[in-house]
């Protein structure tokens, strides 16, 4: 959990950009959701908070939701091959 918050955070400041989490397990992390829109509740978080979290048991969603994010937001960059690294030209 330090590490999803801490990356929740990052997001929330905008210190990391269109980053996608994901928490697979609907029944492992109901308590937690459940104390997250507790704090919605309670005004010390804001609603949109919970848009950044998918949540899911389905694996397909999971993938689906990273995928989105990187097509959306990134790109390949090609780069030229390198003859000393032994990459055909």
């Amino acid at each position: 959990m330090d590490e999803f918050f801490e990356t929740l955070t990052l997001v929330q400041t905008g210190s990391i950009t269109l980053f996608p989490i994901v928490l697979y397990g609907k029944e492992y992390y109901k308590e937690l959701m459940a104390t997250i829109e507790e704090m919605v509740k309670a005004e010390t978080i804001s609603p949109d908070d919970l848009k950044l979290v998918l949540l899911t048991d389905d694996i397909n969603d999971a993938i689906d939701h990273i995928r989105k994010y990187i097509t959306t937001n990134y790109s390949i960059k090609h780069r030229k091959k390198l003859w000393w690294l032994f990459e055909k030209l």
